[in-house]
């Protein structure tokens, strides 16, 4: 299955998110859509399969792209890196991705220690930003025990990996980033499914499964203690915020794999976009304040078509660019493991 599911919950959970969906997610739809398919086909010439696909702001040049489980002719590795001429409405569907490789082969940025095998312990790249001249990429550590069985892993810790950019860095040049281990140990909320940069605070969106429910934690951190996790703080249930990680607010209950967290200037608003666990609904939360996404409303803004033939579901639906009222969202298709992108015209009632 090559970890397919390792953004999945397990299906005892079906009934409660079920009721979940049908108690809470507006189905109505006000939005057109534009099917791409297969996001950034380029990409092809290089991977057979991957999934993550973030964009990170690098510089007024590039965007830099991470990626969790990537397939290539030599095999799986557990993350990769690429960089593309900086995402804009003009160049999203034709992006051409230039992979950091090393000895001509495309190789994992964040990497594995000598004590550790990496075949078993994955290291699952998710979303980075750029502060002054470091980037900076939360990971998630597992590790597989029986990579025969889908579910088979224990999250070891959740952590940031972080590269100081060279003056006068180009792409093709070495890539060092550095892991911060054992910021989040044992079963933690997989942080960094999203990050935002907002009036010096770095907000980072968690993902976590238990209890029968496949949920969202919010985080915050001040930009100058990133790499602190004394200095973090959770969302609670009261609206206020807390260093206290496990009480932290659970948002949705319904959501597959990792999410988007934005921030719109022009209807000074916030928006969660994600993957409806068993429906691949793709669903936006909109609320004007970090703090009332928790009761921000669902709505369904595109439904993938239909997967026939397989127990596989649709996961992680993310924003890569937003530009007035069009929003190019890509979502993983299980069947192909590759991203696939669509554009949404959002209508009035988003907005």
């Amino acid at each position: 299955m090559i970890f397919l599911v390792k953004k999945y919950c397990t299906w005892c959970i079906l009934g409660a998110v079920i009721l979940s969906i049908f108690c809470y997610t507006q189905c109505s739809k006000t939005s057109s859509v534009t099917e791409y398919g297969v996001f950034a086909p380029s990409r092809l010439q290089s991977v057979k399969g991957q999934d993550g696909c973030t964009p990170v702001d690098f510089d007024e040049r590039y965007t830099l792209w991470t990626f969790g489980d990537t397939i290539t002719d030599e095999g799986m590795i557990s993350n990769s890196l690429a960089f593309t001429q900086k995402i804009n409405a003009a160049n999203v569907t034709q992006l051409q991705f230039e992979y950091y490789r090393e000895h001509g082969k495309i190789a994992q940025f964040i990497k594995n220690t000598s004590d550790e095998n990496p075949s078993k312990d994955r290291l699952w790249a998710f979303d980075g930003i750029r502060i002054g001249n470091t980037v900076y990429v939360y990971y998630a550590h597992v590790y597989i025990h029986d990579p025969a069985k889908p579910l088979s892993f224990t999250m070891k810790e959740s952590s940031i990996a972080y590269w100081d950019v060279p003056a006068q860095w180009e792409i093709g040049k070495p890539i060092r980033f550095t892991r911060k281990k054992n910021m989040f140990l044992g079963k933690t909320p997989a942080l960094g499914a999203s990050m935002l940069l907002h009036n010096d605070f770095v907000y980072v969106v968690g993902h976590i499964s238990e209890e029968n429910r496949s949920s969202l934690i919010i985080g915050r951190v001040h930009k100058n203690h990133i790499l602190n996790q004394h200095q973090y703080e959770f969302l609670q249930g009261d609206s206020t915020w807390d260093n206290k990680l496990n009480s932290a607010k659970r948002l949705y209950g319904d959501v597959a794999g990792e999410c988007s967290l934005t921030y719109d200037g022009m209807t000074q608003s916030y928006s969660i976009v994600y993957c409806q666990l068993f429906t691949g609904n793709i669903v936006m939360c909109k609320a004007p304040t970090i703090e009332a996404l928790p009761q921000a409303k669902k709505e369904i803004v595109y439904t993938p078509p239909e997967l026939h033939g397989t127990n596989m579901l649709y996961y992680s639906a993310k924003t890569i660019l937003q530009e007035g009222k069009q929003w190019y969202i890509v979502y993983m298709n299980p069947l192909e493991y590759q991203p696939y992108c669509i554009k949404v015209d959002v209508g009035t009632r988003f907005l």
